[in-house]
């Protein structure tokens, strides 16, 4: 949709010129029925309309003729920005809010778009004045997509029909335990769910979590035929701050691998993918 022409919808309400005459057209056309004898529940048939509708045009009809049923223009209230702002207003929110300051966690919420138009154009939107204005410039609340996202890891390895390396599937046929461990982390705190964007487009937003700590997680799982899986864990919590540790330690995978002997007590092959 062209800013141009969704400027020039924005002056009023949320009908568009083509809009209003086309349901103009459709009462005209229940006003030549209604002329014809033709009662109510008809004219909503024919018309494709709700019955509501079309008892209320012909008590119109009844009052003011034809005439009466004619579009008054657009309605609702006036918008409070020039069509040239709208025109400002989209291009800056195709920006990005990094652009105006706001880094941490990069989405457009209603009251950042009403703080942004009071600061560009000196005109005092609330939160449910600027979700409305946004509703007209044809954007919609939508789930971002993350800038840089981590794609998975190619080749993982099957563990039935013996697909195992070299060594792995000897330690498993003199019976002893094969084990795989796997590491992650992630930030406590979710970025906010939903941005403003364009509709028909998904916005792509860059998150930062680096103000919320971070969580650090080390698992572990032994596997031998005939004997019940068993999985070790290692959970590390790091607090938020300059200088802080944002991973596990050396120390922290010694206890997970101790832990893990301590629970199966057997001949164990490790198979780190991490």
């Amino acid at each position: 949709m062209a800013v141009s022409v969704v400027c020039e919808v924005c002056g009023w309400g949320g009908l568009t010129a083509e809009g209003r005459q086309r349901r103009e057209s459709v009462r005209i056309q229940a006003a030549e029925l209604f002329e014809q004898g033709v009662k109510p529940p008809e004219v909503a048939r024919r018309l494709r309309v709700s019955r509501k509708s079309a008892y209320e045009w012909r008590q119109v009809w009844r009052d003011g003729g034809a005439a009466a049923l004619a579009s008054r223009g657009p309605g609702g209230s006036r918008c409070r920005l020039l069509p040239h702002c709208l025109e400002k207003l989209a291009g800056f929110l195709e920006e990005g809010p990094a652009a105006y300051g706001w880094v941490e966690n990069q989405v457009w919420t209603a009251s950042r778009v009403a703080t942004l138009i009071g600061r560009k154009f000196h005109v005092a939107y609330s939160v449910s004045g600027a979700t409305r204005l946004m509703h007209r410039l044809g954007f919609s609340p939508q789930v971002p997509a993350r800038a840089g996202r981590r794609t998975r890891r190619a080749g993982r390895h099957r563990v039935e029909g013996g697909d195992l390396g070299g060594g792995k599937r000897a330690r498993a046929a003199c019976g002893g335990y094969v084990c795989f461990e796997e590491r992650s982390g992630l930030h406590p705190s979710p970025p906010r769910g939903r941005t403003w964007g364009r509709r028909g487009r998904t916005p792509v937003v860059t998150v930062s979590g680096r103000r919320s700590g971070r969580l650090s997680v080390a698992g572990l799982i032994a596997m031998r035929p005939g004997s019940r899986i068993r999985l070790c864990h290692r959970l590390r919590i790091h607090p938020a701050g300059k200088g802080k540790r944002r991973s596990l330690s050396e120390r922290d995978f010694i206890a997970l691998v101790d832990g893990v002997h301590q629970l199966i007590r057997h001949r164990s092959c490790w198979s780190g993918t991490g």
